[in-house]
């Protein structure tokens, strides 16, 4: 005999199957991070619809989820958008408190809201893109496409055993890694953040203790591209110290004639 919850699973099997599943990203922006500069009052991105129906496009900016009140408006908040058409968002700066030493991460969130559906038994989906928002100010010393160079590095023993990996952002801007490989690919890593004068700690699978390891990465710039790899040679230390990268070396091509 079936328990209640085990027909509520088979009852929610059988609906998927009645319903015609609907989920097309077809709205989409014109870059994956937006930048604004203290001199500029006001930015923009394009958004298209690539898809064959139309939406309600609804674009807002926010400081993470559940923080709305920002600092930036976006105009038009809610915007019919159709097949093929393309229309520009404008991100306007309103009074607000922002940093004056630092980057500020914010978020442009744009949600494609389709039309009603006709048929009957469809479910459909709301799509929403969000993508980073960097207000800089004028004064930061230094740029933000060598802010990469000023990396610090170490590997240090782990609360509960094992090693992590320390890095460190001595600089005012964001620092987006994004290919991260320890030890030749041993281990691989997804994208990862280090905030202004932050540091993140990645846990070590291809070390079982503190030791010394070979670390490549590239970063993103503010085009949204990747950066040349480069690897760096990571000491052993409590905190994270400033090691000199290299350009990585591409392995060397077969010429064995098989």
């Amino acid at each position: 005999m079936y328990s209640k919850n085990g027909l509520r699973w088979v009852a929610g099997i059988l609906l998927m199957f009645c319903l015609h599943w609907t989920a097309n990203a077809a709205v989409v922006l014109g870059g994956t991070r937006v930048i604004v500069r203290e001199n500029q009052r006001e930015t923009s991105i394009p958004v298209q619809n690539t898809g064959n129906a139309p939406f309600v496009v609804q674009s807002w900016v926010d400081e993470g989820e559940g923080k709305n009140k920002t600092p930036f408006v976006v105009t038009p908040p809610l915007q019919r958008l159709d097949p093929g058409k393309e229309n520009i968002l404008r991100i306007l700066r309103v009074p607000g408190a922002l940093p004056t030493d630092r980057e500020a991460l914010f978020w442009l969130n744009v949600k494609e809201i389709p039309e009603k559906a006709k048929e009957e038994n469809v479910l459909q989906i709301a799509v929403r893109t969000r993508v980073k928002l960097f207000y800089r100010p004028a004064s930061l010393p230094g740029s933000a496409i060598d802010a990469r160079l000023q990396l610090q590095w170490a590997v240090s023993a782990a609360e509960k055993g094992g090693a992590v990996l320390k890095v460190g952002n001595p600089t005012p801007y964001h620092i987006t890694l994004y290919s991260m490989k320890v030890n030749g690919g041993q281990q691989k890593i997804g994208p990862q953040m280090v905030a202004p004068f932050g540091e993140i700690a990645l846990p070590l699978t291809a070390v079982k203790s503190p030791q010394e390891v070979q670390f490549n990465f590239t970063t993103i710039n503010d085009y949204g591209s990747e950066t040349q790899e480069e690897t760096v040679r990571v000491p052993v230390a409590d905190k994270p110290v400033a090691v000199k990268a290299e350009v990585a070396q591409k392995p060397a091509a077969n010429s064995e004639k098989k």
